[in-house]
């Protein structure tokens, strides 16, 4: 609310008061426009909890502020590999800076910014996963999940074995979700087929992630998925190798991972952050939930092209025919 030089002193006091009376919830009416913010003051932030350099989920996001920047000429900046305990303070840091947008990339960033966000009106706080919304609080459901489902049917015709494993970084509704996407994809095609998932409880250590491989591979699993971050180094060394079995690549493009990666399920991340930056700048963004994937084509399965002759033609017709079931509505891929 802008203040106008010519309000009297008492003006400005009752103009404080008003400004202070309670935050808008998620249970009232998005604004219908904001005002847009000027070319030259348009600032985005990104926090995440690992490094931009993994390759995979936190550099999807970081290539999102990128685009942002190019596209918007938006002062951006970050802070990554934080804690939870560094959420709120690291919001407030930009808010108070007079950035316009924060984009906090993973689901446990939803508490912290839907606190945060009651105390800066002004400023709009984007989540990747989460529930929590407001009319300056935004989550974004990236349905990693329909990509895993897919993945898993491939899993299941090329295992040996029909035994497979899923190493997620921590248990957030999100990760369980894609992982049990895998599963149930992969039991569509062959309803015996076994699946281990295993939770590493952080997303850099790929000693961890390593550990949890050898397990799975010493149980028969010759199919291996992860979401796990950078922590995936570790998988993949250790699997990417192995004859007779295959690895999948989720997030971004990870194809080049390992040679034996069969497939990734990529999430055009950089195009959703642009488009709600794209909004805010120009005035016209309004607060709800967003939900994306096959259908919007922004979830997509990469095959890897160096693999291209592993599945069969009959294989690929049948995932393509689960994809377009998946973007009608008539698989569930995941409770």
């Amino acid at each position: 609310m802008k203040r106008f030089q010519t309000l009297s002193v008492l003006s400005l006091a009752a103009l404080s008061l008003l400004v202070g009376c309670g935050p808008k919830t998620g249970t009232e009416p998005a604004p219908s426009a904001r005002a847009p913010a000027p070319a030259a003051d348009f600032k985005v932030a990104l926090l995440t909890t690992g490094p931009v350099t993994d390759g995979g989920w936190n550099q999807s996001a970081y290539d999102g502020l990128m685009k942002i920047q190019k596209d918007l000429g938006a002062k951006v900046e970050k802070q990554e590999s934080l804690n939870s305990s560094q959420f709120e303070d690291a919001f407030r840091d930009f808010a108070n800076q007079g950035y316009n947008v924060i984009f906090a990339h993973g689901d446990e960033f939803g508490p912290a910014a839907a606190k945060v966000a009651k105390q800066y009106p002004k400023v709009v706080f984007v989540t990747t996963g989460g529930t929590l919304s407001a009319a300056n609080l935004v989550p974004i459901h990236l349905a990693t999940e329909e990509g895993t489902y897919l993945q898993g049917m491939e899993a299941a015709f090329v295992s040996k074995s029909g035994k497979g494993g899923f190493i997620g970084g921590q248990n957030f509704p999100p990760v369980k979700m894609a992982a049990d996407a895998f599963a149930n994809g992969a039991k569509s095609v062959n309803p015996k087929f076994t699946f281990q998932t295993t939770y590493i409880n952080g997303w850099t250590d790929p000693v961890a992630a390593k550990a949890q491989t050898e397990a799975m591979l010493s149980s028969g699993a010759d199919v291996i998925a992860h979401n796990c971050d950078a922590a995936a180094k570790g998988m993949f060394d250790t699997a990417g190798t192995k004859p007779g079995v295959y690895t999948f690549g989720v997030n971004a493009d990870e194809n080049s991972k390992a040679p034996n990666v069969l497939s990734s399920a990529v999430l055009n991340v950089p195009k959703a952050f642009a488009d709600i930056a794209t909004e805010v700048k120009a005035g016209n963004f309004q607060g709800h939930p967003i939900s994306i994937g096959l259908k919007t084509g922004d979830v997509t399965l990469v095959d890897n092209p160096k693999l291209a002759n592993v599945l069969t033609a009959d294989q690929k017709a049948e995932i393509a025919a689960a994809a377009k079931d998946i973007e009608d509505g008539k698989i569930k891929v995941a409770p």
